[in-house]
Order: structure tokens, then C-alpha cells, then sequence
């Protein structure tokens, strides 16, 4: 009897627990798209995902499909952000070419990485004044490309900077006027604007790096970690229990939290980052 009473109150505890930390992050709208890539967010919480043939598709804050762009040459896409006010940035390595858009997804400036300049671009990310960063897998190098002159403006030997680093790069971001390099097992690694290293963090996103303020968000073994990347100071937060993505973006509204096939869309006023 005492057994029976022991398991029953554990299984009700266990189920309270599931209980309030999926009713902490509160109800979703939902996202589902065949094939889905890439998930990157504007300022203003429009959402922009990318399909395995690099299909560009653009939804609402209620997850509803209002535009959607198909390129000539289909191919995956690498880097997809669209953080910028303006506008969005695309770049694949299986294609070597970039594509610039503007908030209605019209392509504004798109060309094949100029091979005379770059030999084999690995990763790429989008800069102020025209500038694309870009590592440059053939020399190890990290270059400024000005995209409206065509020309690299100042290139750093990456291998030096970051030695003894394997320089498997999984993510580049720009914010702030500071360089963000992801590098698989080692950390987030941070330049300023002419390429010099600042200092590392102790982060590995099991995906996707984000923003908000002076702090970078990710997802690390199954928790939502929000990390000041200036002092370091790290909150956790669990997932939904029902949930387990492994990747995460957030304005100042809305959260999503999105894995291979869905997208979820949370009120941020609802979920345990509200007082982020």
C-alpha cells in the first residue's frame, strides 16, 4: 500500500512537472514545411525559411505563407539572414554565389563568388558598407569583399588568428560591428571589424546562433542558453516538454523554436524568457 502510494504521488509529481513547462511556454502557431533548411527572422517578426533546393519562402507572425521566391538555379542554401533592416542575404556553398533581397524578396544584387578573388568560399556573411565577409577555404583566409566594386578591400590569415583551431566553421554573423565565427567543438569565436580576434566564448549551438541586445541566443544540449557575450553571464532555460528543437530566434514579440520539420511561433510574453 505504501508502495502504490509512493508511485502514485511520483507519477503525479511527473506529471505536474510536464504539466507547467509546457504551459510555461504557452500556445504556439505552427509552421510546416517539406524540406525545411534554413529559418532566419526580421526585426520586425516576419519569418523566412529556406527548402533543401533553395526556395526562399516568407511567412507572417501567424505562420502564414505571404510570399515566397523560387531562384534560376536551384541549389541548398548555407547561410540565410535576414536580421538586417533592409535587407536579406542568402549564400550557398554547393552554388559558390550570394543573392541580396530586399523585404519583399525581389533579388537586388546576386553574382557567383568571383573565382579570381575567392577560390573556394566556405562560409559568408553579410557586413555594413557593402562589405561580404567571407572564409576562403583555398588559403585559410578571411576577406572583406566589396560586392558593388567586385574587389577584395582586406583579407587576415584566419589559420594564424584562430591557431591551432580546426577552422570547421559552421556559422558566420556580423552585429554590431563585431565578427561572430562558430567553429564546431571549439566555440564562438569573436573579431572586430578589421578581422582581429577579440576573444572566444564557451558556447556550441546544436544549430543556429541569434541576437538580441548584447547577448547571443542558441540551443545547447536541449536548453535555450542566452549568454552576454561582453561578461559571459549565461541563463538557461528548458525546452517544452513536448518539444525538442534544435534551433532558436527572438525579437522583442515572438520566439521561435524550430527543428528539421516544424517551426514554432511562441508570444514571448508567454514563455520563461520574458523577462529576457
Amino acid at each position: 500500500m505504501k508502495n502504490l502510494l509512493f508511485i502514485s504521488t511520483f507519477l503525479l509529481a511527473v506529471c505536474q512537472m510536464a504539466f507547467s513547462q509546457e504551459s510555461e511556454w504557452g500556445d504556439f502557431e505552427e509552421i510546416n514545411l517539406p524540406r525545411m533548411d534554413k529559418v532566419s527572422m526580421d526585426n520586425q517578426g516576419f519569418i523566412f525559411v529556406t527548402d533543401l533546393e533553395g526556395n526562399l519562402y516568407q511567412f507572417n507572425k501567424s505562420g502564414k505563407v505571404i510570399n515566397n521566391f523560387s531562384p534560376h538555379r536551384q541549389g541548398r542554401i548555407s547561410q540565410l539572414e535576414a536580421g538586417w533592416t533592409i535587407n536579406i542575404f542568402t549564400f550557398s556553398i554547393d552554388l559558390q554565389e550570394y543573392r541580396i533581397l530586399d523585404r519583399f524578396i525581389n533579388p537586388v544584387a546576386d553574382n557567383r563568388i568571383p573565382l579570381n578573388l575567392i577560390t573556394l568560399a566556405k562560409a559568408a556573411t553579410l557586413g555594413n558598407n557593402n562589405i561580404i565577409w567571407v572564409y576562403d577555404e583555398a588559403d585559410l583566409s578571411l576577406k572583406q569583399f566589396d560586392y558593388m566594386r567586385n574587389q577584395v578591400v582586406q583579407q587576415q590569415p584566419l589559420n594564424l588568428i584562430l591557431d591551432r583551431s580546426t577552422l570547421d566553421i559552421t556559422e558566420m554573423r556580423e552585429y554590431q560591428n563585431l565578427l561572430f565565427i562558430h567553429i564546431k567543438g571549439e566555440g564562438i569565436f569573436i573579431l572586430d571589424n578589421q578581422g582581429n580576434l577579440i576573444k572566444k566564448i564557451q558556447a556550441n549551438p546544436s544549430r543556429n546562433f541569434g541576437f538580441w541586445k548584447n547577448k547571443t541566443v542558441f540551443i545547447e544540449n536541449e536548453k535555450v542558453i542566452s549568454m552576454d557575450f561582453q561578461s559571459e553571464k549565461k541563463d538557461t532555460f528548458l525546452l517544452p516538454d513536448d518539444f525538442k528543437p534544435s534551433g532558436v530566434l527572438l525579437n522583442q514579440q515572438i520566439i521561435l523554436l524550430f527543428d528539421n520539420t516544424q517551426i514554432r511561433i511562441y508570444q514571448r510574453r508567454n514563455t520563461p524568457m520574458k523577462g529576457q
